[in-house]
């Protein structure tokens, strides 16, 4: 049977008022102007770098140390001590080195905010007042030993004057331990974080030294383990 052309046309016309009302998948139509469909890109969009990290995003992802150092810097000016907190690692904690008198004393920190050093009973933000400014860290194979021959106002004994990153071998291997007044923890903890440490920054003009261990697993962050405040040249 065929169809009479004015039925034809008929409804050809309703299926064009279909297509004007709906959108290809089904959808009511948008506004004029938009279109439902979206193009790809021509390439694919490159990887977020933050969006993998599985840790809280104020730690750096580093290879060295110096992001680490840079957020210790800052918090310890800022006397920030929530980011403080957060450069401290949570199995191994913060340890304190200072050698009021003839033996060393070593504090397990609990909290930043709390902690008072042997020196005049100062608070850890105190050393904002000390610190060197430094525009970077230099790296070195093998971080310096002072020479109390050397020493001035401005150098604790160092050939070289700044601030210097390099490998805590030295360290790991200091037996401090043997009489050493030992406060808020264990002296079998702190040789166990002790032995963590893997890279120190050292500035000159003290000679305090700040020693960080990387935490544990695939893209381990930085942390912070031991900050020795003994000036090496002390009487």
């Amino acid at each position: 049977m065929r169809v009479p052309p004015i039925l034809a046309a008929a409804a050809f016309a309703l299926l064009l008022a279909a297509c004007d009302t709906k959108s290809p998948n089904g959808m009511p139509d948008q506004s004029p102007g938009q279109s439902s469909v979206q193009a790809l890109p021509a390439t694919a969009p490159r990887p977020d770098p933050a969006a993998a990290r599985t840790e809280n995003p104020v730690m750096p992802a580093d290879t060295s140390v110096a992001g680490a150092w840079l957020l210790l810097e800052g918090a310890l000016r800022g006397h920030d001590a929530g980011v403080l907190n957060q450069l401290i690692d949570p199995e191994f904690g913060l340890w304190i080195l200072e050698q009021p008198g003839a033996m060393p004393l070593v504090t397990r920190v609990a909290a930043v905010g709390t902690f008072r050093r042997a020196y005049q009973n100062l608070p850890l933000f105190s050393l904002d007042k000390q610190l060197m400014t430094c525009p970077q860290l230099r790296v070195m194979q093998q971080l310096p030993d002072a020479d109390c021959g050397r020493q001035t106002r401005q150098n604790a004994g160092f050939a070289q004057s700044g601030c210097f990153a390099g490998p805590a071998t030295a360290f790991r291997s200091l037996d401090l331990w043997p009489g050493a007044t030992v406060k808020g923890g264990t002296a079998a903890q702190g040789k166990a974080a002790q032995g963590r440490t893997v890279r120190t920054v050292l500035q000159t003009r003290t000679g305090f030294r700040f020693h960080f261990a990387k935490s544990a697993g695939v893209g381990g962050r930085w942390r912070l383990i031991f900050i020795d405040l003994r000036e090496p040249c002390m009487a």
